[in-house]
């Protein structure tokens, strides 16, 4: 009675192990492609961090913001100067009685302010890029001095799976198959963090060529005590925009360093933890100009 029952017993076995060494290596090999992909995802951001606006779309977006700093909007700070030094000389004849006590060296003050703006409006785009090129080179540094890659893939064994058990049940076999779809939903999830720091990326090099394109406007304010600050607060703003970039590798750095110090444990528990760092990363990437912001004293 014994013999059909040992048979069919050995027959499972067999047919248990030969499916659990298949769901195995394909469960380990998700888990491969999920760290590579992130990894991927990373290089991909830190690369396009360290080119910068600059050299972003080859070239193409830049040199259209220099077009339109340049021939339209030095023009516009022409005339913005001109307003200003109207008010200056108002303000120079209203408190020198109308300029029966002017004095020429304040006169010639005021000429000098407005030549030295003429100068910094000609060349403040090159300015402003100048301050990116600083930032830029900051994250250059961070990169070469941190890791923004993930350097510890999780096994199975790891995450208490042997790859050849001696004994199986069906409860076993269906565990992997679990695990296949756990990192199935996750890689759609990584996906999507991976498409929102690239966009994160995207955005901040949109938001600096923009904010660049108008600096003739707020740099032709320098030449007067009341509206300097217009200038102030934009060369400010700049600022925090061009070291925005070393931020975000900062996070990045960061989250490769928490999972690197990740103990593996449960599966379904591991791959929450990596997911949730994943997101939290990827929020934070939106907090990165917040930061810079805050550390530049920019609104």
């Amino acid at each position: 009675m014994n013999g059909p029952s040992e048979f069919l017993d050995k027959v499972l076995q067999a047919l248990y192990k030969t499916v659990y060494a298949w769901l195995y290596e394909s469960v380990q090999n998700s888990i491969n492609m999920l760290f590579d992909f992130l990894n991927q995802s990373f290089s991909t951001a830190s690369s396009q961090i360290t080119l910068g606006p600059r050299l972003w779309n080859h070239g193409s977006a830049y040199e259209t913001v220099q077009r339109i700093a340049e021939n339209i909007c030095i023009p516009i700070a022409g005339a913005f100067i001109t307003v200003v030094l109207c008010w200056e000389l108002i303000h120079l004849v209203q408190e020198s009685n109308s300029m029966n006590t002017a004095k020429p060296e304040k006169l010639f003050l005021i000429l000098l302010k407005f030549g030295m703006c003429l100068f910094v409006c000609a060349y403040s785009f090159k300015i402003v890029t100048a301050f990116e090129d600083v930032g830029i080179k900051a994250a250059r540094a961070l990169k070469a001095e941190t890791s923004t890659s993930i350097s510890v893939t999780p096994t199975l064994q790891d995450l208490g799976l042997t790859p050849d058990p001696t004994e199986l049940t069906l409860g076993d076999v269906m565990n992997l198959v679990g695990y296949k779809l756990i990192l199935f939903i996750a890689r759609f999830a990584v996906l999507l963090c991976g498409v929102i720091v690239y966009v994160k990326v995207m955005m901040w090099f949109v938001e600096f060529l923009a904010y660049a394109s108008a600096a003739p406007i707020p740099y032709s304010t320098w030449i007067n005590k009341e509206w300097a600050q217009v200038g102030m607060n934009y060369t400010r703003k700049m600022l925090s925009l061009s070291f925005e970039g070393f931020f975000i590798l900062l996070m990045y750095a960061l989250y490769g360093g928490v999972l690197g110090g990740l103990e593996m444990g449960n599966f379904a528990e591991s791959i929450a933890m990596i997911l949730g760092c994943g997101f939290s990363l990827a929020i934070m990437t939106f907090k990165a100009g917040n930061i810079s912001a805050s550390i530049f004293n920019a609104h």
